[in-house]
């Protein structure tokens, strides 16, 4: 993926949508947030002499109550960002971290996201040590009987233990789909037959290394059929991994808890059973 620094993004083709840099002060809470429920990144079209301006007030504002605006697409933001005359910048606002912090996004008419006021700490591309993560992660499917079933890992994590999709880092050269396969089998620890059959696209969300410091993970995100309904699993116990199951698309959807995924169970859901 390429670096933050926007002088090293090109142009997005896709045509603007979004207003140039606005932001607000003052955080008004006027009861529960519109417009459904906001993507775990947004982003937001400014420039490096404006941010500046927001780092010395420690927030993503704008002046004069008016709304901060954000876009679901980056590259909607991008084509804003470089309509302007000073040097393009655009920022990564973490969302689901925001809303923990009392931030509230609203969906407005022209179809873009709005909010009165984010701290700094809560966009990713300004804090110390930002960088970004391109991973790959894949679910097999495996057409039986009595139905497709889901193959899920169950994992222990510093939060707790939760059921997940495998997935992981991209090597050197790998492409996402290649890299899917891979950490299927690693953290499996079968060698599976795998056919992709269905290209899910990919979320974004951030998160913190265990030194605390701050990432953009990109997820591609594939499902592949299997022609074997494995049992005999032996999964890295040393990365976390307890086991392997195999599940219904509706009960696999209801394991997946991760805030990222859960749209995407929902999708994988609908291409399987109509």
């Amino acid at each position: 993926m390429a670096p933050a620094d926007a002088r090293s993004r090109p142009a997005a083709e896709r045509p603007a949508a979004a207003p140039e840099e606005e932001d607000s002060r003052s955080w008004a809470r006027r009861g529960p947030p519109r417009g459904g429920t906001p993507p775990d990144i947004l982003y937001h079209a400014t420039s490096e002499r404006r941010v500046r301006k927001l780092q010395a007030r420690g927030a993503l504002e704008v002046r004069g109550g008016r709304p901060v605006y954000l876009s679901r697409h980056e590259g909607q933001a991008w084509h804003v960002a470089h309509r302007q005359v000073e040097d393009p910048l655009v920022l990564y606002v973490d969302v689901s971290r925001a809303q923990r912090d009392g931030c509230r996004f609203e969906r407005n008419g022209q179809g873009l996201w709005q909010t009165e006021a984010v701290p700094l700490r809560h966009v990713l591309n300004l804090r110390p040590g930002f960088a970004e993560q391109v991973s790959a992660g894949g679910i097999p499917v495996y057409f039986g009987p009595e139905g497709p079933e889901l193959a899920l890992i169950k994992v222990q994590r510093r939060s707790g233990i939760t059921w997940e999709v495998a997935k992981g880092k991209l090597e050197q050269g790998e492409s996402p789909v290649v890299a899917a396969a891979r950490e299927i089998q690693e953290e499996m620890g079968r060698e599976l037959s795998l056919r992709p059959i269905e290209t899910l696209g990919y979320i974004r969300y951030g998160f913190q290394t265990p030194d605390g410091q701050p990432r953009l993970k990109t997820l591609h995100m594939y499902l592949f059929a299997t022609p074997e309904r494995l049992m005999d699993w032996a999964p890295p116990a040393r990365e976390g991994v307890m086991e392997v199951g195999w599940f219904a698309p509706e009960l696999a959807a209801r394991l997946v808890t991760h805030r990222s995924l859960r749209p995407l169970m929902r999708r994988v859901c609908q291409l399987l059973l109509g």
